[in-house]
């Protein structure tokens, strides 16, 4: 499989909410486990919502803060980080710095007064096909209560800042030499 950079990511984000995005649940699923997981309910033929829409990251660590916050920026009612179980990490460890990850932004989400219970954290290992699907349903009703006005607010709570542009160090000094303050 291909690594994906950032931005192709991003783009994947932006793709699937470009249209009715308050009828998805953005699921990040990492390649070993939780999009193995996927296939196996598939391959098992369970029955999960429609709703779900994955993007297959190589890792659960390497879903960005930033992707997160696109992902509801650009109207996702719910957010889904799926990785492996912690013993089986692919990556040694990375999962555990996933988990640092979603508690910061869950401490954000609730600071910027969205609830906090819109992304979820879940590890399904490539066997859990039943668990996948019980998942996807748990998602699907939690969708469901997301109303409108939410993903509205977290559309504008969670624009990016604007930069503050820096200053030359001369034209500091000029402005304050201007202000009479050197």
């Amino acid at each position: 499989m291909c690594h994906f950079t950032d931005e192709q990511l991003m783009a994947q984000v932006r793709t699937m909410l470009s249209h009715h995005p308050e009828d998805k649940v953005c699921v990040f699923a990492c390649n070993w486990c939780s999009y193995a997981g996927a296939d196996m309910a598939g391959i098992s033929k369970l029955q999960y919502p429609a709703s779900s829409h994955l993007i297959r990251t190589m890792c659960s660590g390497r879903v960005s803060e930033e992707m997160v916050l696109e992902a509801f920026r650009n109207g996702a009612p719910v957010v889904l980080v799926s990785g492996c179980h912690y013993a089986d990490c692919h990556y040694i460890d990375a999962n555990r710095q996933t988990v640092a990850r979603v508690q910061k932004l869950w401490n954000k989400l609730e600071r910027a007064g969205v609830r906090p219970e819109r992304l979820q954290l879940e590890w399904i290992s490539a066997a859990e096909g039943q668990k996948f699907s019980q998942v996807m349903r748990r998602m699907e009703e939690l969708r469901k209560t997301v109303t409108a006005e939410e993903m509205a607010h977290s559309r504008e709570a969670l624009k990016p800042k604007p930069k503050a542009k820096k200053v030359p160090a001369k034209d500091k000094e000029e402005s304050a030499a201007f202000r009479g303050e050197l």
